[in-house]
């Protein structure tokens, strides 16, 4: 399941197709803390 931070403006944050999901507008933020992810883009992606 996608688990992003509330979006700030109306916009769609993803879409899925079959085992595809294709995101729009996200940054590297964990959604629990709020705060910006360190690390490269394994870690950010995860």
């Amino acid at each position: 399941m996608f688990s992003a931070p509330a979006a700030i403006v109306p916009y769609c944050q993803d879409i899925q197709s079959g085992s595809l999901t294709f995101c729009s507008g996200q940054i590297a933020l964990d959604p629990a803390s709020g705060q910006v992810v360190s690390g490269g883009v394994k870690e950010q992606a995860e």
